[in-house]
């Protein structure tokens, strides 16, 4: 469990965050790979790491990301652990959630504030871990800009509204991979025991497919 460690200080909590990284993402592997996102296919620009990191500039010069080194001072690319690949992710995590929080442009700090009187402490946890998981799947950015019903849904605390609002789509349709995410994120944020809570609204999800009680 050691390895878990760093995602108790992370919003996502152990329980999301290891779901996040064992069920929901993939290991891009211990040194910089080149992407294989879609977005770049043919033609790829950039380098992965660990639980789909995307390295940036600033880190190729620093030769670390969040503190872990990847780079020796010979230019040597140095295999990071599966711990380290986690504090990466929980601070991805957290560096999406604040930037969906505090955007210039519709915040979900300033939406919560303005269309309902309410704060995102307000929220239960476990719809915090799940938006927390929203915001790192899409971007920060995007989250806030394109999320607001699933907000509302979190605060009444209605669980098929808020899985139905979580819905999102890939390449612009629904599809079995992004459903089957969508129950991941409800049940290992604490929200649904099975997917049978939330498969009507959800039903393109397999609970086999998934990994989770159906």
């Amino acid at each position: 469990m050691a390895e878990w460690e760093s995602s108790r200080e992370s919003p996502l909590g152990w329980r999301m965050a290891r779901g996040l990284a064992e069920n929901m993402e993939t290991w891009h592997g211990a040194t910089p790979q080149l992407t294989n996102d879609a977005a770049e296919a043919g033609n790829p620009q950039t380098y992965d790491i660990a639980y789909g990191h995307k390295i940036k500039d600033r880190e190729w010069e620093s030769k670390h990301i969040y503190g872990v080194r990847f780079i020796d001072d010979n230019g040597n690319r140095v295999p990071i652990s599966k711990a380290d690949g986690m504090k990466i992710l929980n601070k991805d995590a957290q560096t999406n959630l604040r930037i969906a929080r505090t955007a210039r442009r519709g915040g979900w700090d300033a939406k919560l504030r303005d269309k309902w009187g309410a704060t995102w402490e307000d929220l239960e946890p476990e719809y915090q871990r799940a938006l927390t998981s929203l915001a790192y799947n899409v971007g920060g950015a995007k989250a806030a800009r394109l999320w607001d019903k699933v907000l509302k849904a979190a605060l009444d605390k209605d669980v098929v509204r808020f899985a139905k609002e979580l819905r999102r789509q890939d390449n612009e349709r629904y599809t079995a991979g992004m459903d089957n995410r969508v129950a991941k994120e409800m049940y290992y944020s604490g929200l649904i025991k099975k997917l049978s809570t939330v498969e009507d609204v959800l039903p393109l999800a397999n609970a086999r497919q998934a990994g989770i009680p159906s």
